[in-house]
């Protein structure tokens, strides 16, 4: 089942709401990130919408549902061929929750982009899934849920409700019929630490053009407000590529796959995120640099960090972090040329992930900072 499309809108609300949310801390700089790169080689099979989880030095590797509910398998190197990836993962394919969570429409029961932290002594995974209660707006129906384990590998129990749903409901206007009552939808979860500790989850906000957005975690990883707590919007649809075609001219846009992490040389955040059609070769990738968790941030407005090329489309769904080393590395998918949204006989035409490490330059002057993926 293809993930629906969130409706694509023009709005300003949330813009707002964010200027309320952020009060006075003033922009950061963008700085020079790269632009307009393209695929290196796929390394890992049938993997799309990574979620990268080091724990006890072992990466582990998650997507959005492929042949498994959740799968995940553990990564031993960086450089294994696809070849060798695909027949690892026919020989051992790995479901880390097979157990449907009871909140999710069993009929369009696929879990998609993952995130896994380790909380206390549990591992927490949390997800976008179809919300069962849908009733009014089908394409806008995803909420975040979470599941638990005490194995990076699972197996992950879910709960039984989901915690966030985005921004509050709302009625019919702008040709969109009313929300769901639970909510206008959320997608794409990334939960990550800030220096000082606190959990944060960036998120894919539906039924607004303030798409990438922000909330605050308590410490157990529940939400500090309700299922529709007020994010702070950190993008929005307002640049040409946000459309996903890179020619110049908007069209219909949607950002998704937030993807944070704190650059301590310039005590900034650097925020990656896709924009476009994910199921299409209209799909890259953008950069921008916050100050704080909460933003503001800045985002590069001459093109996308990260776009179509090499036999490869639609580079999206990226993921940075640090590996067992510290070193900063990222993960993102794509289709091969001219077979998107295809499947194949054994799956060769399925999203491929993509390894690269995320290079910035020794500079506390974010201004200054280069960053690049090599």
């Amino acid at each position: 089942m293809v993930r629906l499309r969130r409706t694509m809108m023009m709005a300003t609300a949330l813009v707002g709401l964010a200027s309320l949310l952020l009060g006075c801390t003033p922009a950061t700089p963008l700085g020079r990130p790269a632009l307009r790169q393209t695929p290196n080689a796929t390394r890992v099979f049938d993997n799309a919408d990574s979620a990268v989880l080091v724990a006890d030095g072992k990466t582990y590797l998650f997507g959005s549902t492929n042949n498994k509910r959740l799968p995940v398998r553990q990564i031993s190197s960086f450089s294994t061929s696809l070849a060798d990836s695909q027949r690892a993962w026919a020989s051992n394919p790995v479901d880390a929750m097979s157990l449907r969570p009871a909140w999710v429409d069993p009929g369009e029961a696929e879990i998609w982009a993952p995130s896994v932290v380790r909380i206390g002594t549990r591992y927490v995974v949390y997800f976008a899934a179809h919300n069962r209660a849908a009733t009014t707006d089908e394409a806008n129906d995803q909420c975040i849920g979470r599941a638990f384990a005490t194995n990076p590998m699972g197996p992950y129990a879910p709960e039984a409700s989901p915690i966030y749903c985005g921004i509050a409901a709302e009625g019919a206007g702008q040709g969109l019929p009313a929300s769901n009552r639970f909510g206008r939808g959320a997608l794409d979860p990334e939960v990550f630490r800030s220096p000082d500790g606190r959990l944060y989850m960036v998120v894919a906000l539906s039924r607004t053009a303030g798409n990438i957005g922000v909330v605050g975690l308590r410490s157990d990883g529940t939400m500090m407000g309700t299922s529709n707590a007020a994010p702070a919007v950190l993008a929005s649809q307002s640049l040409p590529y946000h459309d996903g075609s890179d020619d110049g001219t908007r069209d219909n846009s949607f950002l998704e796959n937030p993807s944070m992490i704190y650059e301590p040389q310039t005590r900034t955040y650097l925020l990656f995120y896709s924009a476009g059609h994910w199921f299409t070769d209209r799909y890259l990738t953008g950069f921008a640099r916050c100050a704080s968790p909460t933003g503001p941030c800045t985002l590069d407005n001459r093109g996308p960090f990260l776009k179509s090329g090499n036999g490869r489309t639609g580079p999206g769904g990226l993921t940075v972090f640090k590996d067992a080393n510290g070193a900063l590395k990222v993960a993102y998918a794509s289709w091969q040329a001219g077979f998107e949204n295809q499947v194949g006989s054994v799956g060769q035409y399925k999203r491929q992930t993509h390894w690269a490490q995320l290079v910035v330059t020794a500079t506390s002057d974010p201004a200054a900072q280069s960053v690049s993926l090599r």
